[in-house]
């Protein structure tokens, strides 16, 4: 048998008070068929297991409960008449039964829940091993069956052993049945000393529980007293004027059980939270990352905007760029088409004024030479009209020769004035 070691793990042992109003949403809950059950694995709940009571034990406490007021009423009926008290008597007939118990906030019933952390079920080597003696599960459930009917004997009406959640623990109901000494049938949690005492009860378990491995939980009670009581020593220290009163020491935080709904509930606030700061982060994440581009791509325009002119400025230097510019008004038009630069335009516009320039100077000149040409003809004309008529004839035939040239020469003027002429101002320019 696999031996559970000597541990730091404490058996938790926690008791709270309830109302028999409560107990049809008790098993409710036991049966998973109403309420929360966000916090349990539907695949095991057949392995949920009874430990003591019957099936309707529920009913059968409900209609214990019941038969105590009838009977206490039926009682206080007859203990009315065999004084005499009539007017009382009246009073308790138009009253009727009253609840078998005090009035008080927690209720004459006490739910109590038995369970340790997981990892001491979950260190549990002997199925392991094959080894036939008991688990720790059965182990644990062995002990607090029996420190149940040893402690409340048939007032602990129900227990359970819950397997389809977290950690294995165990529920159990416990009935503080009294009867007072003029024979009223009462809930008295106080006739229990582990109810009435709740250190005594986390000792109980902690001794009971020891033979097992586990160890009595932190004892937070005696170190808030022992806490409280040391603060006390020291202000009233300080008020007497002594020297060195001392420091106060922090208390011991207040720890409250919570529910697994609540948990689950505050959990699921707190995820919600964690979601929303999340989506507003990647919100904020993905406009600066497009912002980025945005950059990103203006830089990457620029960078090839400022290429472009290094490169068309390099090539219009070195006289090996022929840039014609956009004078085409239809590719203006169809934007989708104009695929040149705006530095291409800009240069190709300065070229063609350039080249435009050049070709008036080189008319000009032309003009001047052709004019300087027509006026060395007619002066030719003149002197061959001196001259013999041999010589007449060879200089008609030397002129005859230069004739085809320069009327080529005459047309190209003429056309390129034409061209010029034809043109508005803005497109001399």
């Amino acid at each position: 048998m696999s031996s559970a070691p000597k541990t730091s793990y404490p058996i938790v042992m926690r008791m709270q008070g309830m109302h028999p109003r409560n107990l049809a949403g008790y098993e409710k809950h036991r049966m998973r068929r109403g309420g929360d059950h966000g916090h349990c694995d539907s695949s095991l709940m057949a392995h949920n297991r009874r430990l003591i009571g019957s099936e309707n034990w529920a009913q059968d406490a409900w209609d214990e409960i019941q038969d105590m007021r009838h009977a206490n009423h039926l009682l206080e009926l007859e203990q009315l008449r065999r004084r005499r008290r009539k007017t009382e008597l009246k009073n308790a007939l138009f009253r009727g039964p009253r609840d078998p118990w005090r009035a008080t906030r927690h209720g004459p019933l006490r739910e109590i829940i038995l369970t340790v952390n997981k990892e001491w079920f979950d260190k549990d080597l002997t199925e392991f091993f094959g080894e036939s003696g008991p688990t720790r599960e059965m182990q644990f459930e062995t002990r607090a069956k029996q420190w149940l009917l040893t402690n409340f004997g048939d007032d602990c009406v129900h227990a359970r052993a819950d397997l389809d959640e977290t950690a294995y623990h165990i529920h159990a109901v416990i009935i503080p049945r009294a009867v007072t000494t003029d024979g009223r049938r009462m809930l008295q949690p106080a006739v229990h000393p582990l109810i009435r005492s709740y250190e005594k009860a986390q000792d109980s378990v902690g001794e009971w529980f020891e033979e097992i491995g586990l160890q009595r939980g932190e004892r937070r009670k005696q170190a808030l007293r022992e806490a409280l009581k040391h603060n006390r020593k020291v202000r009233e220290a300080r008020a007497n004027g002594a020297a060195d009163p001392g420091t106060e020491i922090a208390l011991p935080k207040h720890r409250e059980h919570v529910s697994p709904r609540k948990w689950r509930e505050s959990q699921e606030v707190e995820l919600s939270s964690r979601d929303k700061a999340v989506k507003q982060s990647e919100e904020i994440l993905a406009t600066e990352k497009s912002a980025l581009a945005d950059q990103e791509r203006t830089v990457t325009q620029r960078q090839r905007e400022a290429q472009s002119v290094l490169d068309i400025a390099a090539a219009v230097a070195e006289g090996r760029v022929d840039i014609v510019p956009d004078t085409d008004e239809t590719a203006r038009q169809d934007a989708q088409f104009d695929t040149t630069s705006p530095v291409q335009t800009l240069f190709g516009r300065a070229l063609a004024v350039l080249r435009q320039r050049a070709r008036k100077e080189a008319r000009a000149e032309l003009d001047d030479e052709f004019t300087q040409i027509k006026a060395a003809d007619a002066a030719l004309l003149e002197i061959a009209k001196t001259l013999p008529d041999k010589a007449r004839h060879r200089l008609a035939q030397a002129r005859r020769s230069l004739s085809l040239p320069l009327n080529a020469l005459r047309r190209r003027l003429t056309r390129a004035h034409s061209d010029n002429t034809d043109r508005g101002p803005a497109e001399k320019t």
